[in-house]
């Protein structure tokens, strides 16, 4: 699992460049809240349980389809989870995460793959993608905008969203990285249930390996 640092310091460490939400990036954009002038000063979510998610603006591609996302403005129940290439605690997920996708995508979730670490080229990040199935969305954060603006520790971390881009949850996928036959408490899963049943998600954060 990667912990994020602005120098790559450690095995799986990311160098994030500082940026400003003000500011385009290359791989995801902070867009402005509507309403918001230039002399306001507000307190920015981060991204919380509760709280709106940083409306950030992305290209994406959906097989080889070429796409646009606002994260706070999907307009459907949302997962994005956080990926490292590199980092030994995301492959291990990644079967269970093509079966998160056959079982909710058909209900109306949409599934957002933010390949957010900076040393990781974007044919390394496109090659993964493929190589793991994956169906949802592919966001190459290459400058680590979304990352930073929710204040992410680690990769590994799903983030999900209801139909109004409000944060449900966020945490892990569930509580067995390395055996999925003993996996106990299915976090995600939960929460999908729990939030397409229009009931409120009693256990809103899981653990991430790392």
């Amino acid at each position: 699992m990667l912990k994020f640092a602005f120098t790559a310091a450690l095995l799986c460490a990311a160098a994030l460049a500082p940026t400003s939400t003000a500011t385009a990036q290359a791989g995801g954009q902070v867009a402005p809240a509507a309403g918001d002038k230039g002399g306001d000063k507000k307190v920015e979510s981060t991204g919380k349980v509760g709280e709106m998610l940083p409306n950030v603006a992305a290209s994406v591609m959906r097989g080889d389809k070429a796409g646009t996302i606002e994260t706070a403005k999907n307009g459907k129940p949302t997962v994005i989870f956080l990926v490292g290439v590199t980092c030994p605690a995301t492959k291990p997920y990644a079967e269970r995460l093509v079966a998160l996708e056959q079982a909710y995508m058909a209900k109306g979730v949409d599934f957002v793959y933010c390949y957010t670490n900076v040393p990781e080229s974007a044919a390394t990040k496109t090659q993964f993608h493929k190589d793991c199935k994956f169906t949802g969305a592919f966001w190459n954060d290459e400058k680590a905008a979304f990352a930073k603006a929710i204040k992410a520790g680690k990769t590994g971390e799903a983030i999900i969203t209801d139909k109004d881009g409000k944060v449900v949850y966020r945490g892990g996928i569930d509580d067995d990285m390395q055996n999925p036959a003993k996996v106990k408490s299915k976090f995600v899963a939960s929460a999908l249930e729990e939030l397409l049943a229009g009931k409120a998600v009693t256990k809103t954060t899981g653990n991430i390996f790392g």
